[in-house]
């Protein structure tokens, strides 16, 4: 079973691209915080976004349009 079927964009979900192959992929908020989290955890600056790795290629990933949980907002922009 997929983590996100039952998942829609309707839900409650943030959409990450790929820095490298342009790879787009919707996360649920949930998974998108806990990311954030490792990253405060982790003591890396809050400038940085939560970034997964794509599973289309080697790269990793960014939130397209995503306010933090420090009030950080974090924008793709290529």
């Amino acid at each position: 079973m997929n983590i996100f079927d039952g998942f829609t964009k309707d839900d409650d979900l943030i959409e990450f691209k790929c820095t490298k192959c342009g790879y787009s992929l919707w996360v649920p908020r949930f998974i998108v915080v806990q990311l954030e989290e490792d990253n405060i955890f982790n003591g890396l600056d809050k400038s940085i976004p939560p970034q997964p790795f794509c599973q289309s290629c080697d790269g990793t990933m960014i939130p397209v349009s995503y306010t933090g949980i420090q009030g950080v907002k974090y924008q793709y922009s290529k």
